[in-house]
Order: C-alpha cells, then sequence, then structure tokens
C-alpha cells in the first residue's frame, strides 16, 4: 500500500513537471531559428543574444512566481498550486507558436514574446521546487533523496521532450514555419498535466487545516525574518545549480550552431545524448544521499566540477571529432547530475513545513533568476567578446565555489543532524 502511494505521487509530480518544462525549454532550443524572426540583425551573434535575453527575462520573474505560488502552496496546499501552475503555462507557450514575426507586425513583436516569456517565467516559479517538495514530504523517508532526484531528472524529460520536437521541426525537410507546431503542442501538454495533477491526493493540506490558527499570515515574510541563512544558502546553491545546468544542457546547442556552423538538428542531437544521460544519473545521485548525505554528494559534485570543467570545455569546443564533441557534453551533464540529484530533499531540509513552499521556491528562483537565466547570454558574450571558447569554463568554476560554500555552510550553520531523513512524512502517508 504504502509502495503504491509513493509510486503514484513521484509518477504524478514526475509527469507534470516534465511537462511544465518541455514548455519553459523549448525557446531555448529552438533559438537559433527564433532570433532572426524576432530580432533581426546583420549580426547574427547580437540577434541571438537578444534572443537568450529574452530567454534570460523568463527567469528574471521567476521569483515573483515564486511568491505567488508558494503562498498558495503553503497556505492552501501543494497540489492547488502545482495544478495552477501547469495549466496557466500552457496558455503563453501557445500563443508563442502563434505571435507573428517582426517582420509582420514590426516591434510589437518581440513586445510581445516578451510578455508572454515573462508570464511563463511566472509559472515555473513554483513548479520545480513545489514538485520536489511535494514529493519529498509523501515518500518514504529512506528513499527520500531518490524521489528528490527522480523530480530533478523530470525536468530533463521535458528538456528532451522540448529538444526532439525541436530537433524533428528543425529538419531540412520540414517547412520554414514547422518550429511554431511545437509551441502550439503546448495547450495539449497543459491540459495532460492538469488532468494527471488533478488526481493526486495533497496530504499536507490535511495538516495546515489542523493548525489553521498557528500557520503565518505571510509565509515569505516569516522565513526571511527567522531563517534567513536558509534563504542565502539556497541562493548560493541555486546559482550553481542554474550555471552548470544552462551551460551543458541549454549553452551547448547554441555554441555548436552559432559559433560551430552544426546544423540546429544535429546539435540538438548531441543535446539529446547528454540529456538522457542526465534523466539517468540525477537519480542515482539522489540514491546515493539516501547513503551518505547529501552534503556529501553535493559537495564531492561542486569539486569536480571545478577541477573538470575546463578540460571538458576545452575538449568540447577543440573541433577534433563529433565523438569528441558528445563524450564532452555528456561528461558536463554527469557534473550536473552529481549536485543537483540530492538538491530537493537537501534544500527542503532547510524550511520548517508551514514556509517551506515560499521559502524554497523564493530563495532558488531568485538564484536561478541571477545566475541560472542570464548564464546562455553570458556565455555567448563572453566567446564572442574574448574570441575563446573555454571562457565561459571560469564562470563555471567561480559558480561551483558559491555552491560549494552554500552547501558546506548550511550544514554546519543550520546544524542538520541527518540531511537525508529530516524532512517527516505527512500525516496521509504514515496513516497508509
Amino acid at each position: 500500500m504504502k509502495k503504491a502511494k509513493s509510486f503514484k505521487i513521484i509518477l504524478a509530480s514526475m509527469l507534470g513537471n516534465s511537462l511544465e518544462y518541455y514548455d519553459f525549454t523549448l525557446f531555448v532550443f529552438l533559438s537559433p531559428i527564433i532570433s532572426p524572426l524576432f530580432f533581426p540583425s546583420e549580426n547574427k551573434v547580437a540577434s541571438l543574444i537578444a534572443t537568450l535575453g529574452t530567454f534570460a527575462v523568463g527567469y528574471l520573474v521567476r521569483p515573483l512566481g515564486a511568491i505567488a505560488f508558494g503562498y498558495i502552496g503553503d497556505t492552501y496546499g501543494r497540489k492547488r498550486a502545482l495544478t495552477l501552475s501547469i495549466i496557466i503555462m500552457a496558455v503563453p507557450t501557445f500563443f508563442i507558436g502563434l505571435l507573428p514575426s517582426y517582420e509582420t507586425i514590426g516591434t510589437l513583436a518581440p513586445i510581445a514574446l516578451i510578455f508572454l516569456r515573462l508570464l511563463q517565467g511566472l509559472c515555473t516559479g513554483g513548479e520545480y521546487n513545489g514538485a520536489g517538495i511535494f514529493v519529498v514530504e509523501n515518500v518514504e523517508p529512506n528513499k527520500a533523496g531518490l524521489a528528490g532526484g527522480i523530480i530533478t531528472s523530470s525536468s530533463a524529460i521535458g528538456a528532451l521532450l522540448g529538444s526532439t520536437m525541436a530537433s524533428v521541426c528543425t529538419l531540412e525537410i520540414m517547412p520554414s514555419w514547422a518550429w511554431r507546431i511545437a509551441f502550439l503542442f503546448g495547450i495539449v501538454v497543459g491540459f495532460i498535466g492538469f488532468y494527471i495533477r488533478r488526481r493526486i491526493t495533497d496530504a499536507y493540506l490535511e495538516e495546515i487545516l489542523k493548525k489553521k490558527k498557528q500557520h503565518p499570515t505571510f509565509p515569505l515574510a516569516e522565513v526571511i525574518r527567522t531563517n534567513p541563512s536558509a534563504v542565502f544558502c539556497t541562493i548560493g546553491i541555486a546559482a550553481f545549480s542554474g550555471i552548470v545546468y544552462n551551460i551543458s544542457m541549454k549553452y551547448v546547442s547554441v555554441y555548436l550552431t552559432t559559433f560551430q556552423k552544426w546544423p540546429p538538428s544535429e546539435a540538438l542531437i548531441v543535446m539529446s545524448f547528454g540529456i538522457f544521460t542526465y534523466i539517468i544519473l540525477a537519480p542515482i545521485s539522489g540514491w546515493m544521499s539516501d547513503r551518505f548525505g547529501g552534503k556529501v554528494v553535493m559537495a564531492t559534485g561542486a569539486i569536480a566540477t571545478f577541477l573538470g570543467v575546463y578540460p571538458l570545455l576545452f575538449l568540447l569546443t577543440s573541433k577534433t571529432s563529433v565523438i569528441s564533441v558528445v563524450f564532452a557534453q555528456i561528461a558536463l551533464v554527469s557534473l550536473a547530475a552529481w549536485f543537483q540529484g540530492p538538491m530537493n530533499l537537501f534544500m527542503a531540509n532547510l524550511f520548517s513545513p508551514e514556509t517551506r513552499y515560499s521559502g524554497l521556491a523564493f530563495s532558488y528562483c531568485t538564484g536561478m533568476a541571477i545566475f541560472g537565466g542570464t548564464t546562455p547570454m553570458i556565455a555567448t558574450f563572453l566567446v564572442d567578446w574574448t574570441g575563446s571558447p573555454v571562457t565561459p569554463a571560469f564562470y563555471i568554476i567561480a559558480g561551483a565555489a558559491i555552491g560549494l560554500v552554500s552547501v558546506i555552510y548550511a550544514k554546519q550553520r543550520l546544524k542538520l543532524s541527518r540531511d537525508d531523513f529530516s524532512v517527516a512524512p505527512a500525516p496521509s502517508y504514515r496513516a497508509a
């Protein structure tokens, strides 16, 4: 009974998160196609940077979405917040597919595109962390790291769907408008996710109804006042997470198409190899945290990235062979999965249940907004400015140092005795 319940919770959360991340990440995979349509320029790199800046905008508003959905999740239950986020996300994704180009409506085209990305970012602000919280609160405590790792990998499943769809839509045999199909499909994705999440049980809702009088009026203000260390540590963890994830999972395809002149469909196929690797390794990393502790796994992942990212980027950009590019891409995503697999459980343990959604989502999204969302744009700018394709390695190394310090400080400062098992199972699970 307990195992069946845990499986249902993980599956529902995983599928919903995958579908929402399909909507959100599709934009960057199609950015080489979209950039000349909405940001025309004689300088293709400048046009691409403008498009990646629009991608970054979706991240910059995520903290606002985290505030809104975090409040809903802490006050009215995790399920309600997660259900709202996925159905609202489908709307701007669908309209991006219908949006006329710059040639048709002029400056209204990029303005409308930025507005739709803002709406996407608001919805994503409550998604990833909410799904992670929901799972680690409801599964067996000694499997919470594995479950959190599965949720981490599910965002990559969404990215794989986006990469696959983008690969098909950019094939030479496809018409020039085929990229729009991938975005129009977002409305179908939204309804599927809504149906899935309507059928799960929210155990946390029962808990907050019992403790209505003890619940803080504004959870985010409460967590900032009483637990600022958790906020800053989570921002640092998110900073490195966003940098290494967006370099390995998104920037590589942009680099290959822009600077090495690969056909978009071939670059996206390389990305698919890396994404598939990440999907496998993130749960394994989460499972390792159940055995050895989240601090140990995440700290060693940050150290490995610090030491290994420069030679890997050198190999990726050396133009030696396709095999070397694929190997470097797989190694980069392995580093990302190593650090990120235990993240959901580790970060959830930094916050009390009644403020967890608001505190974790806002802190994580703030770190992702400042560092993660801007990473593809910054990396592209650095390569164009310096003329050296390995320059982004130094940005990643700085992020790894921030992530390592944040993990160690969180463990010591907050005195978490056993970060793997400190998230208590929800009431309905104990009764199952």
